[in-house]
């Protein structure tokens, strides 16, 4: 890429996304400046990994497109372009911050600390071209580029703009959902907007189950059903907290549950032996009946689940105090029901403030995909979770944020 000095790009947005944007403008040689509402640049990064920052996934990127749901195709060029190890490298040579690397390839900062990562992104950007206070609410198009509006009125002029303002997940760090309505004064659609990656509140009968075992995780599959249909299916970990439940499985599936869940019948059933169906999971269970008749049912259900779960599994089938040889055929199936049918009913659909991602965006039809430019408007380019692209947890989504700054970056500085 060739340096290029004669104008100035506006990166609206201090979130990953843009601080990345001014990384690789910076790299570059191509004159910037970023634009951040707040008062602090790169606050939602805290957030990230439970404070740890989990930056990427170290997967090659035919693998890990398959974690973007539908917009998989989409990204997949920004993620050959500047792929996960592209990003550990420049983060540990340029930004001069170790990585580690730990299970299902999810990469960490060594410090286990996202400020590790915030403010070196800070440091190598430069204060110096970070204005904080500065809440971009408009844009003019003009024969030479752009007008960057403040809703104080503050205009500052640029050659092109990328806007990486952020979803509507987590408001109070700043990403409130305002870009998008910049992007739909520029002539953008806006696809739907979802709460993604978000615990689930459950209704008031089934939190006295999750809060008795609240802390605990689990291992099952995650049905979710409305209208008694089967919708999503999360796999993997599920942690059980005071309000409902949480951990990878349920974040997985939530960006599918309806806005109007309220007004119909939604719940999540919970599956603690996905491998073994009804019948044959049935017949296991009856074996371990009859070679440890008596072993109380609690103690068998416990092979299955941690013992704190298999009590209130015990509870709401009705088996608490049964030894195994005291199960009838209508008590075993009981059993049978609770560890593959454990169902939890949904009265509100997740929120944006516990939400890390946000389902929706600016469509992807009108964004090239090569260089992140809009199609309708040349010199404006879209990058971040601002795009209709969201991933599963584990370094996704920010690793989508480090390549598409990537490319849009290269599209400016090749103009």
């Amino acid at each position: 890429m060739a340096a290029r000095n004669d104008k100035k790009v506006v990166v609206v947005g201090a979130g990953a996304a843009g601080l990345f944007a001014g990384c690789f403008l910076k790299k570059e040689g191509v004159p910037f400046v970023i634009l951040e509402r707040g008062s602090k640049p790169g606050r939602k990064l805290l957030l990230t990994g439970h404070g740890r920052c989990n930056i990427t996934n170290n997967k090659a990127p035919g693998e890990l497109k398959k974690g973007y749901h539908e917009a998989g195709s989409y990204i997949y060029s920004a993620l050959k372009s500047f792929p996960p190890e592209d990003a550990i490298r420049f983060i540990e040579e340029e930004l001069n911050v170790k990585l580690k690397e730990e299970e299902n390839n999810r990469v960490f900062p060594v410090s286990d600390q996202a400020e590790s990562i915030r403010s070196a992104l800070v440091t190598y950007v430069g204060e110096e071209n970070i204005i904080t206070g500065f809440c971009c609410i408009d844009m003019d198009k003009t024969e030479d580029g752009f007008v960057v509006i403040s809703d104080k009125g503050d205009k500052v002029n640029c050659s092109e703009v990328i806007l990486a303002c952020g979803g509507r997940s987590f408001p109070d760090t700043g990403s409130d959902g305002t870009g998008y309505k910049v992007a739909g004064n520029m002539g953008h659609t806006i696809t739907s907007l979802v709460p993604a990656l978000a615990s689930v509140e459950v209704s008031k009968e089934d939190r006295e189950f999750t809060s008795a075992v609240s802390g605990v995780s689990v291992n099952a599959d995650a049905n979710l059903y409305c209208d008694n249909r089967k919708k999503a299916t999360g796999t993997g970990s599920v942690l059980f907290t005071h309000k409902g439940l949480s951990g990878p499985a349920i974040m997985e599936l939530s960006r599918e549950i309806p806005r109007d869940i309220a007004s119909s019948e939604g719940w999540i059933e919970l599956d603690f032996t996905p491998d073994k169906s009804d019948e044959v999971f049935d017949k296991e269970l009856l074996g371990k009946i009859e070679s440890h008749p008596d072993s109380k049912v609690t103690t068998l259900a416990s092979e299955y689940v941690p013992s704190s779960v298999a009590d209130k599994l015990g509870q709401r089938a009705g088996v608490t105090n049964l030894r195994a040889k005291m199960m009838n055929k209508d008590a075993r199936k009981e059993l049978v029901r609770v560890l593959k049918h454990l169902s939890f009913h949904i009265d509100n659909p997740p929120s944006y403030e516990t939400s890390y991602v946000t389902r929706g965006g600016v469509a992807l039809k009108e964004i090239e995909r090569k260089n992140m430019q809009s199609k309708l408007v040349p010199g404006l380019y879209v990058i971040g979770e601002m795009l209709d692209v969201d991933g599963i947890s584990g370094g996704y989504n920010l690793q989508a944020c480090i390549s598409e700054a990537f490319i849009a970056v290269k599209g400016i500085s090749e103009l």
